[in-house]
Formats: structure tokens, sequence, C-alpha cells
């Protein structure tokens, strides 16, 4: 009978294990490497929360600050500022 990939994978982790237990400097540098590897992962997964919480927080302040612009300013003055840019860009090539 052929044995199963479990009894496969068995097989070559025990190889794996016995073949570093006569080096066991591999052994501690490859653990090290796996919890390396782990560590690096988490941090980069934190680091990418944070930067979305401080991109959250600033389309926040931007959307608060347009809000309280735009109470300040009269409408037309506003409208008019568009349609000057509007204008003046209709033409416009890079």
């Amino acid at each position: 009978m052929n044995p199963g990939p479990v009894e496969e994978v068995g097989k070559v982790a025990s190889g794996f294990v016995d073949a570093l237990r006569d080096s066991p400097t591999v052994l501690a540098m490859t653990v090290f490497n796996i919890l390396f590897l782990a560590f690096v992962l988490w941090s980069t997964m934190e680091e990418r929360r944070w930067r979305e919480r401080v991109v959250q927080m600033m389309v926040n302040q931007q959307t608060d600050s347009a809000k309280l612009l735009f109470q300040c300013v009269p409408y037309e003055q506003v409208q008019k500022l568009f349609i000057t840019i509007r204008d003046s860009t209709k033409n416009w090539q890079p």
C-alpha cells in the first residue's frame, strides 16, 4: 500500500528534525528566521492599519474644513470661482 500525504509529510518532517539534531546552530537560525518573518508580517500589518487611520483622519479633517469654508463664503462667490476655474482650464493641454 502506498502511504498517504500525511505520512509522507511526517516522514519529511522527521527527517528534517533528525538532520538538524546534529547541528543546533542551523536549527536555531531556522527558528529565528521563521520568527523574524512572522514579526515582519505583523509589523507590516500594524503599519498598514496605522496608515489607514491617519488617512481617514486626514479625509475627515479635509471634509470638516471644506464644510466650514463653504459656510463662510457665499454660494455665489464659490460658483463664480468654479466657473472661472473651469473656463480657464477648458483649453489647457499638458
